[in-house]
């Protein structure tokens, strides 16, 4: 079982490390002695740290502590954790830890610029801020503060990749070039139609939301999909920067299958998306 572990000591970096899901002492030897357990969601996670970490007077661990504020806003200002600890994924239906959530992991530790995107109380849409940062505890440390301090304006705040300019760019080429996107005027298709989901139930909200019109796009981490009928469900699927072929999606959705056609798109080779093997 893959493990995000963050230490408390500033000056050593946060890592992966592979650990038996069913051997505690490893958990513990982590921890530093007897541990303790709190839930993340979006995505859904757990967390280990150490029960005693406040009588021990360990030191306060900041990184896991924005990540706790960040992803379980039950907690945001209300406690900090103290001593190092690690992240997992949820139980699986025995019960069992899993691998950290991939979409975390991708976040903290495969991307090279964040933006921090606030969602008011009375409205669905999420808005992005101007300037890109570089580093994850920075742009942590700024939403948490903007969620703290406009608790009143907004319900909630989240931590996105910003879009690396190049796919973009791969994205609208491959599809510009597509039959029939070039007829597509209310609105034209251009670099501004791609609209970023940042989990998986996101883009199975959106996709599913409503009839949507031609030229539509969503993309959830390197997959983009581009909607090629006006009030249909033709959907172009990109990943590795080229077109991988054309799909219904609606029916997936209905099927409750969705998830699990995604999570093998983005498993795919180039070379299996190229042959339609996912």
């Amino acid at each position: 079982m893959q493990a995000i572990v963050v230490p408390a000591d500033l000056s050593e970096p946060i890592r992966l490390e592979q650990l038996d899901k069913h051997d505690a002492g490893a958990f513990r030897r982590i921890v530093g002695g007897r541990l303790e357990a709190v839930q993340l969601t979006e995505p859904a996670a757990g967390v280990y740290f150490n029960d005693e970490g406040k009588l021990q007077e360990l030191p306060i661990n900041h990184r896991l502590t924005m990540l706790l504020w960040m992803h379980n806003k039950l907690f945001r200002g209300e406690d900090v954790i103290m001593g190092s600890g690690l992240i997992v994924g949820p139980p699986d239906h025995e019960g069992d830890d899993q691998d950290a959530p991939a979409e975390l992991v991708e976040l903290l530790f495969n991307t090279a610029a964040y933006r921090v995107q606030a969602r008011k109380i009375d409205g669905r849409s999420w808005h992005t801020t101007l300037d890109t940062v570089p580093w994850w505890t920075d742009a942590y440390r700024l939403a948490l503060k903007l969620g703290l301090e406009w608790r009143n304006v907004f319900a909630d705040v989240r931590v996105v990749p910003e879009l690396p300019s190049e796919l973009l760019d791969t994205w609208y080429e491959v599809g510009i070039a597509t039959p029939p996107l070039h007829d597509a005027v209310d609105p034209a298709f251009t670099r501004d139609s791609f609209l970023g989901c940042f989990n998986l139930a996101e883009l199975e909200e959106r996709v599913g939301e409503c009839w949507w019109v031609l030229g539509t796009a969503f993309y959830y981490r390197d997959a983009c999909f581009i909607c090629m009928e006006e009030g249909g469900d033709d959907w172009l699927v990109v990943r590795h920067g080229v077109a991988v072929g054309r799909t219904a999606l609606w029916p997936r959705l209905k099927a409750g299958e969705f998830g699990e056609f995604v999570a093998r798109l983005l498993a795919a080779s180039k070379e299996q998306c190229l042959r339609m093997e996912y």
